[in-house]
Parts: structure tokens; sequence; C-alpha cells
């Protein structure tokens, strides 16, 4: 019905972001990749300790620091600054006395490093010529086609959640409601 009035009204496009997410059984490849979920906790307790009685909105909290952290973790992706300073921030915005316990048991990872490769394989870079890899492991047909599709292009990877068992991956594309022909890709997923 909104979608008949739009075009009424001369609207010819009408594109939507969709996000679908999926949460999949991973197993971690490497010492790298074991290493990374502790390195990204003392990532986030830098952050709360730089912020030591001081809440600032989250810009004025990475533009403060972000030079700092980058000479105190030369050699490491300034993606990880970017996604440790927002967990930080969201657990100072949340809590008087904000600290990280002994190990963090999860991080994110920023879609603008994070990649797929064929046989669902995630590799990001940890820092210079350190890269971790995910193995995950599709238990649906659907986790199988939504891989496929993302390896093709189809999907687009967003913020990635990982913990040592579990991965939690937005895939996201644009899709115009106003053409007529059923994305065949979508209604595959649907079956």
């Amino acid at each position: 019905m909104l979608i008949q009035l739009l075009l009424m009204i001369g609207v010819a496009c009408l594109v939507y972001r969709f996000v679908l997410s999926e949460l999949f059984e991973c197993r971690l490849v490497g010492s790298e990749s074991f290493a990374f979920l502790s390195l990204f906790g003392r990532f986030v307790q830098w952050w709360l300790d730089q912020a030591v009685g001081s809440y600032r909105s989250y810009d004025d909290l990475r533009d403060s620091f972000y030079g700092k952290w980058r000479v105190d973790w030369k050699g490491y992706s300034s993606q990880h600054a970017q996604t440790s300073s927002l967990i930080a921030y969201g657990m100072l915005k949340s809590s008087n006395q904000p600290s990280v316990k002994e190990n963090l048991s999860f991080a994110v990872i920023s879609p603008s490093i994070v990649k797929l490769e064929a046989g669902g394989r995630l590799v990001f870079p940890i820092g210079l010529a350190k890269k971790a890899c995910v193995q995950l492991v599709p238990k649906t047909a659907m986790q199988q086609v939504l891989l496929e599709q993302a390896l093709n292009g189809y999907w687009k990877l967003g913020q990635t959640f990982l913990t040592d068992k579990w991965c939690a991956i937005p895939f996201t594309r644009y899709l115009d409601l106003t053409k007529d022909e059923k994305d065949s890709l979508i209604q595959k997923l649907l079956k």
C-alpha cells in the first residue's frame, strides 16, 4: 500500500537497506586468532584507563586519545582502535567504574577489514604482517547459501562480533522495492 502510494506521487525508486544477521559456530585458526581475543580486551582496557574520571562524548574520547593509541599500539591495525574505543565508550556510559575482567571474551571486527574467503574463512589483519583467521561452520542450508552469496559479492559483511566459539555477522544488501521482479537470491534464502 505504501509503495503504491509513493509511486502514485512520483517516487521513482525506493531503495532499502536489508540486513540479515546470522550466528555461526566457528573455530579460531592459528595462534594469532586466539591471541587476538585477549589482545582486544587489552585494547578496551587501554581506552578505559585513558578516560578515567571523564565521561566525554564518543568523538571526544576517540579524538583525545587516538594519537596516543597509535603510539602505544604501534603496528596494530587502526580499525581495532575504533572498535575497541566504541566498546569502552559503551562501558563508560553504562557503569560508574568500568573495567575489563581478566579476559574479555569477545572482539568486534570492523567491516572495512574483515574478508570472507573460499571455504567459509573470515580473515582480518591484527597488525603489520599479522592476520587472524576464523573458520565458520555453517549449520543450516541458509547459512551455507549466505556464505556463498557473500563470497560472490551479493552481500557485504557488516561489523562482526567474535568469540572463541561463535561469530555473529550482519549481511547487508540494498534492494529496490519498486521493481516488479523478485530478487531470486533473496527468494533462495526464503526456501
